[in-house]
C-alpha cells in the first residue's frame, strides 16, 4: 500500500504521507525542520520555519511563495527515509508516493487528507469528489502555528528520525524542486 501524498501537494505533504491506520498505541509525530533544496525559482519557502510552540510542542510557521502556477506538467512524488540511531544517517524506506501530476494529487489524494492543517492555513481547500482542480494557483500561502497530530501514521511505522523528500518534476524528468521535512515519530502512552 503506498502512503498518502496529501501534504505534497502543499509542499508540506511530508505531514501526511503515510496511510491512515488504526492502532490502540498512540502515535505522536514532532517537527523537526523544513528545508529548501533547490527550485527556488517555482516557490520560495525560505520563511518558511519548524518552532517551538511551547515546552513540548514543535509548530510549521512562515510563508511559502509560489512563483507559477503548477499545471498538470508538474509532477510529484515522496521519498521517505529513517536513520535508525537518530544520527542524521538515513536509509531510503520503501514507502514512496508514485509519481503523479500535481492535478490529479488534489483530487485523488489531498482532499481526503487536507484535514492535518485545520484553520492554520489558507491553503486551497478542495472538496472530497471534486473531478478537476488545477492548476494549484501562484500565490503566497501561510501556515500559522501549525500542529500536526501523528493519529494517522499507522502502528507499524518505527518510531525515531524520519525525512520526507518532497520532488517535483517535469516531463522531462528533471528535478525542478525539493523540499525535506524531518521529523520524529514518537510512540507509547508516556508521550
Amino acid at each position: 500500500m503506498y502512503p498518502s501524498a496529501a501534504t505534497v501537494l502543499a509542499f508540506i505533504s511530508v505531514l501526511g504521507c503515510l496511510p491512515p491506520g488504526s492502532s490502540s498505541e498512540q502515535v505522536k509525530m514532532q517537527l523537526e525542520r523544513f528545508e529548501q533544496v533547490s527550485g527556488v525559482e517555482i516557490a520560495d519557502c525560505s520563511k518558511l520555519r519548524v518552532r517551538k510552540y511551547n515546552r513540548t510542542v514543535f509548530a510549521l510557521d512562515g510563508t511559502i511563495h509560489i512563483h507559477v502556477d503548477l499545471d498538470s506538467s508538474y509532477e510529484v512524488t515522496v521519498k521517505v527515509a529513517y536513520s535508525t540511531l537518530g544520527n542524521n544517517q538515513f536509509n531510503e524506506y520503501p514507502m514512496k508516493v508514485p509519481r503523479k501530476s500535481i492535478c490529479k494529487l488534489l483530487v485523488e489524494e489531498y482532499a481526503d487528507y487536507q484535514y492535518i492543517f485545520g484553520d492554520s492555513t489558507n491553503l486551497p481547500n478542495v472538496a472530497k469528489g471534486t473531478k478537476e482542480f488545477c492548476p494549484f494557483p501562484k500565490g503566497e500561502y501561510f501556515f500559522k502555528d501549525t500542529v500536526v497530530n501523528g493519529s494517522f501514521i499507522p502502528s507499524v511505522v518505527p518510531a525515531g528520525l524520519w525525512r520526507m523528500s518532497l520532488l517535483f518534476l517535469h516531463p522531462s524528468d528533471v528535478e525542478v524542486m525539493v523540499l525535506r521535512i524531518y521529523y520524529r515519530v514518537i510512540k507509547g502512552m508516556g508521550m
